[in-house]
């Protein structure tokens, strides 16, 4: 069961990521995104957790770390394959973790997906 919910959690993340900068892309304060997003039929229990983190672009305090976080998306990759369990939304999410442990946010709160996506998009926060 910690699998499903770890892979879970790991497509949530990326979700929540990808929908706040599709956002800020389209010129929306990140806030204003969380706020409507929260309580609606498109929310998830990592966006409410991890949005407020991401739309802060504070993860110094980790619940869980990217560096951490890498170990259970190997162990959880392994299993499904072990099971021949297509999984393509993972398989691509997890790339986006390996990402910003590159970019140097290996202790940081998996919520630093959004940064990774950021830096992608040539996104630059300010402060």
């Amino acid at each position: 069961m910690k699998f499903i919910a770890n892979h879970l959690v790991t497509i949530h993340n990326l979700s929540t990521a990808e929908a706040l900068v599709l956002g800020e892309m389209a010129g929306l304060d990140p806030a204003l995104v969380y706020d409507v997003i929260a309580d609606s039929a498109g929310s998830s229990r990592m966006f409410q957790i991890r949005g407020p983190m991401m739309v802060t672009g504070q993860y110094d305090e980790p619940t869980a770390t990217m560096t951490t976080h890498l170990k259970d998306l190997d162990i959880i990759g392994k299993f499904a394959a072990d099971l021949h369990c297509p999984t393509p939304l993972f398989n691509t999410a997890v790339q986006y973790y390996y990402a910003g442990v590159a970019q140097g946010r290996g202790s940081q709160d998996t919520g630093a997906v959004c940064a990774v996506l950021e830096k992608l998009a040539g996104i630059e926060r300010k402060g």
